[in-house]
């Protein structure tokens, strides 16, 4: 008992120096564990907007690829357009109805990039069967408008077109791409069979002008106009 008892009349306690390392332990502690949340936290939002960026531009690239694979409309109508450049492409399409014998009208797309939004203006014909006959709206008159995809660049930072143009032909028993210079001529087009689209899109709450790599996401894809495929004898033209 009287060991107990001094025990508990005991008045020793935690020095200033062990409190002082005790409290010093327990910022570095707490520092530690805001950090590691606050990194959890900026990495996921981080994947969040590079899985946004990615399925917004696979959406956007999507409907410009579909809009290209519909563009051999007849025999002897260059798909792509005079005048199609870097960042603004000039394109025919129309898709098949199981109705139609043949197309009655006919639609003029254009694709360009002003800013950061990429925005597809419709021109739609009077009619005709052939492509002689169709006639379009004036220039800056579009039928109707509508925006593809916004917070878009071209890729690495601008070195590579946003559409590029590429005519083929076989050398040496290989199929050979030689791009075409912009802005395309009336004789350019007639030789224009493929085209690469290629850009830089954000997520839908990202900056393009943020850091590199920072929720940002490059895509390309490339179209062949050509109905079969290429030949070591044939000319290779577009719509073939």
């Amino acid at each position: 008992m009287p060991v107990i008892s001094t025990r508990l009349r005991g008045e020793r306690g935690f020095t200033l120096i062990e409190a002082l390392v005790a409290m010093l332990a327990g910022v570095i502690v707490t520092g530690a564990t805001f950090s590691i949340l606050d990194i959890s936290l900026k990495q996921t939002t981080h994947i969040a907007d590079r899985v946004s960026a990615d399925q917004r531009g696979r959406i956007g690239m999507e409907k410009i690829l579909q809009e290209l694979h519909s563009s051999c409309v007849s025999i002897g109508a260059n798909p792509i357009q005079a005048e199609s450049t870097g960042t603004n492409i000039k394109f025919l399409s129309r898709r098949s109805s199981s109705s139609e014998p043949y197309f009655t009208t006919m639609t003029e797309h254009e694709i360009s990039l002003s800013g950061e939004t990429l925005q597809d203006a419709s021109y739609q014909s009077n009619g005709g069967s052939e492509a002689v006959k169709w006639k379009f709206p004036k220039e800056n008159e579009p039928t109707s408008t509508a925006t593809l995809l916004t917070g878009v660049t071209q890729s690495a930072k601008g070195a590579t077109p946003l559409f590029q143009y590429y005519s083929l032909k076989y050398k040496e028993g290989k199929l050979q791409t030689e791009s075409l210079k912009t802005p395309l001529t009336t004789s350019e087009v007639s030789e224009t069979a493929q085209v690469t689209v290629s850009f830089t899109t954000a997520s839908e709450s990202g900056t393009l002008s943020g850091r590199p790599g920072d929720g940002q996401v490059e895509l390309s894809d490339t179209v062949a106009l050509r109905l079969t495929p290429t030949t070591e004898v044939g000319r290779n033209e577009p719509c073939e």
